[in-house]
């Protein structure tokens, strides 16, 4: 009888592949002797070729939290032959123990030195951040550096994508003293990262995934955008458990296009906080709160949903719904569709109590915030 098979559908980028590869490997680890398919990671020596067959009993997994343990129990007894990866499964609990996923992505080329024992080590991501291609990635306030220098007595290092733009040059003007190393590539950059006795991770799956592989003393983590868990709700990515980390909660926040950046970082000044790991540990396990939704219904805008949701303007024009108000109420509800304008990521900028209480989980989104208090507050949805 052949083994069964872990396939993994890549996505993204190195971390994001990476990030999949410890879930399958923790899900193999559970299940025993498996196959894994379609693994392509080079630069740590890991390949493993597609495995071609047929395999009718096969499980398509997009939950970004999957129950590994069902699917191992059902791939030891032979209830599936083969589980699909199509999910990132960017959450710590899907991964091995640190010290298994240090020996997988043990470093196979040259040694690049890190910073040194009384540097910070702050790891820029710029790229595409630059444009606020995702509202999730963001980049790091630079009082918090600041702040941090401050804090740790250490002198700043910042290495990864040092193009030029507005944010580098303020970083540059704000830190005269500092040092600015040039990413040399991803494979220099991660190492640099992990052999730095001090660590700044930048809001990417890359800084926090060589962050936490390494052996650093410390790793100051901002609990901020991709890696706020209750903004980018998929994603958890905060070891709470592991004594290297510091925590420092920041209000919800989304990017806007570089040239943008100053006054959207101007409206977090001073809001961000250490959180011990047991204080944020306490407050991420509150339920997620109801949404009311008579009061969702109350602000919905037949115009704003079928522009803002072609698909279905498209179902009612095809005489699926008599309405989109029948469909949100029936299913756009549940699914998170928007039934009414609110510009979430100006609606936090402009409103930094709401930013701060969006963070604390006192409302389950700033729709909701807005319903419940912002409107009574005089709150507007959108700037202009």
């Amino acid at each position: 009888m052949n083994a069964p098979v872990i396939h993994v559908s890549t996505m993204g980028n190195l971390a994001n592949q990476m990030m999949q590869y410890l879930l399958a490997a923790s899900l193999g680890a559970r299940a025993g002797h498996c196959a894994f398919s379609n693994v392509n990671l080079p630069l740590w020596g890991i390949v493993h070729p597609w495995v071609e067959g047929d395999f009718p009993h096969t499980e398509i997994v997009t939950d970004p939290a999957p129950d590994l343990d069902r699917l191992a129990r059902a791939l030891t007894v032979g209830q599936l032959q083969r589980v699909d990866i199509r999910t990132y499964g960017q959450r710590i609990g899907n991964f091995p123990d640190v010290e298994v996923c240090r020996d997988l992505f043990r470093h196979q080329g040259p040694a690049y030195a890190g910073a040194g024992p009384d540097e910070l080590l702050c790891n820029i991501r710029q790229g595409d951040i630059l444009d606020a291609v995702h509202p999730d990635y963001v980049l790091i306030p630079t009082d918090f550096y600041a702040d941090l220098a401050e804090e740790t007595g250490l002198r700043l290092v910042f290495m990864g994508q040092l193009d030029e733009s507005p944010y580098l040059a303020q970083l540059r003007a704000r830190f005269p003293e500092a040092r600015f190393l040039p990413s040399r590539g991803a494979a220099a950059d991660f190492e640099r990262i992990r052999r730095s006795r001090y660590v700044v991770p930048s809001i990417s799956t890359f800084g926090w995934l060589a962050a936490w592989l390494s052996d650093a003393e410390r790793v100051f983590q901002p609990v901020l955008g991709l890696m706020h868990p209750l903004q980018a709700r998929s994603v958890d990515l905060l070891p709470l458990n592991d004594p290297r980390y510091r925590f420092y909660l920041f209000p919800i926040h989304y990017a806007v296009p570089v040239q943008r950046f100053a006054p959207a970082h101007a409206s977090l000044r001073r809001l961000w906080r250490y959180m011990p790991a047991a204080r944020l540990e306490a407050l991420l396990a509150r339920p997620t709160l109801a949404r009311p939704k008579e009061l969702y219904l109350e602000a919905f805008d037949e115009a704003f949903y079928r522009a803002a949701h072609p698909d279905i303007a498209r179902a009612i024009d095809d005489g699926h719904f008599p309405s989109g108000r029948t469909h949100y109420d029936l299913y756009g509800f549940d699914e998170g569709r928007a039934g009414f304008a609110l510009d979430r990521a100006w609606y936090c900028r402009e409103y930094p109590i709401a930013a701060v209480e969006l963070s604390q989980g006192e409302y389950a989104d700033a729709d909701h915030h807005w319903l419940e208090i912002g409107r009574a507050r005089g709150y507007r949805q959108a700037g202009g």
